[in-house]
């Protein structure tokens, strides 16, 4: 898992993701905040928009998520939000 970091995403109902990333980008009242393994600690707001994942094997995973918060911390991001909804890739 060499340059990843664990991720989840979660919903008051279910867990959308709980893997490892390379990249996760999260959209912030400041702008999206891009996430990489080794980011310093960090807990923010999360605005309405997009969530894009880059996971360990390449894929990348889009969630539409409406508002909620992010934890950042030893190589862990934890998005909390009221509801998400996973979106094609283009």
């Amino acid at each position: 898992m060499a340059n990843c970091f664990h991720l989840c995403l979660m919903t008051a109902e279910e867990t959308m993701l709980d893997e490892a990333a390379e990249y996760c980008r999260i959209p912030t009242a400041d702008g999206s905040v891009g996430i990489l393994a080794d980011h310093a600690p960090m807990l923010c707001a999360v605005c309405e928009g997009e969530v894009r994942c880059r996971m360990e094997d390449g894929r990348e995973r889009i969630f539409h998520v409406p508002a909620g918060v992010a934890s950042v911390r030893d190589n862990s991001v934890t998005i909390l939000t009221d509801r998400a909804e996973e979106r094609q890739s283009r």
